[in-house]
């Protein structure tokens, strides 16, 4: 697990994301603040298919991440800003909608809509899978610190997309590296499926990656899952600047 580094991060979509925290105001921070910053950004499917264990369709994108809350508050912000390119193709947000070019997504309303979000920011816990806490459209993850809110996605500079929800998740890495084809998959090779009878053992517990997923509360059944809206991002290195507690101990459910 990477701790206690910096990272650098340059280009003029991490800018973009300084700019809209500093717009968005800075927070007092309590014994729960967590500072994480995250690159290596990938899209993860599209319509139809938002998760795609296999990762036939999941395609890397320019961009980083900013994570900065308090989960003793339930305040902060959490900002992801990507940039499409030509290997990535446009961002499929719905059956008609696709985004493209500088993608910036603020998160900083958080809110409770179970207890196990503790407020609308929770740490150490697992979630999905077989758990009970949240659907199995992901394996049983330990999960460091996530969050459930409202989310505003702009494009090209522009609020597009006011009042989404959202959910991130800092966990256990389980999307494969490109070497393995960006897969969610035990060792044995056995891709993820949430008919599996056993959602375990998806993860590995020596890396980490964030997810920031957004959707809109409408139904569409041709879409997988059935909200007519969905973006599905992950970043493949987190770095810690600042977390509550050692993340190397042994949390249990």
């Amino acid at each position: 697990m990477r701790s206690g580094r910096a990272a650098i991060f340059v280009g003029i979509g991490v800018i973009a994301t300084i700019a809209l925290i500093a717009v968005l105001g800075a927070h007092n921070y309590s014994d729960g603040a967590w500072s994480l910053r995250a690159q290596n950004a990938l899209v993860i499917g599209g319509y139809s298919d938002n998760f795609d264990y296999a990762g036939e369709n999941v395609r890397p994108l320019i961009g980083t991440a900013v994570v900065d809350v308090d989960s003793s508050a339930d305040v902060g912000t959490v900002a992801a800003s990507v940039r499409t390119t030509p290997e990535s193709g446009p961002l499929r947000l719905s059956k008609d909608e696709s985004l493209e070019g500088d993608i910036t997504i603020v998160m900083s309303e958080f809110f409770e809509g179970a207890r196990y979000m503790d407020g609308g920011i929770a740490e150490y816990l697992w979630l999905h899978g077989d758990t009970g806490r949240g659907t199995a459209m992901m394996p049983r993850q330990f999960t460091f610190l996530a969050g459930w809110g409202r989310v505003d996605i702009y494009v090209n500079g522009e609020l597009r997309y006011p009042g989404m929800e959202g959910h991130f998740m800092y966990t256990e890495q389980a999307r494969r590296g490109p070497e393995q084809g960006y897969r969610v998959m035990r060792d044995d090779g056995s891709v993820y499926s949430p008919t599996l009878a056993d959602k375990t053992r998806f993860t590995d517990p020596e890396k980490g990656e964030l997810h920031i997923i957004v959707h809109s509360l409408y139904s569409d059944g041709e879409n997988s899952p059935p909200q007519s809206q969905w973006l599905h991002l992950n970043f493949a290195d987190v770095f810690i600047k600042r977390a509550p507690t050692d993340l190397s101990l042994a949390i249990s459910s």
